[in-house]
């Protein structure tokens, strides 16, 4: 059964199979950005470290995926769009927000 896709001004907001991958605001990988914040969170990284790493991720998917050699290493078609890039950083600051808030329920 395939899932109706979200449609938002002629962009697409959910991803519902591999080839909507980097072609929408959000994807799979868009959960493990959340869970990476999450993890960094929970050990106490500083906040602008850990997004610090984030956004140095992000800019060398950015120019990976534009090479033939990173479009197979990460298995895409290219590079993501920019929203899905700035989704991808705020879920893992919130990801990671949350670790840090758990870590006060003490």
């Amino acid at each position: 059964m395939r899932v109706a896709a979200i449609i938002f001004r002629g962009m697409k907001l959910i991803a519902t199979g591999k080839k909507d991958q980097n072609r929408t605001v959000a994807d799979p990988w868009t959960v493990v950005h959340f869970g990476a914040g999450l993890a960094l969170g929970l050990v106490n990284s500083p906040l602008k470290a850990a997004l610090g790493a984030a956004i140095a991720y992000e800019l060398l998917e950015q120019y990976l995926e534009r090479s033939e050699e990173g479009k197979e290493f990460f298995d895409t078609a290219g590079p993501e769009i920019i929203p899905n890039a700035i989704l991808d950083l705020a879920v893992f600051a919130a990801g990671h927000q949350l670790g840090k808030a758990w870590n006060r329920t003490r």
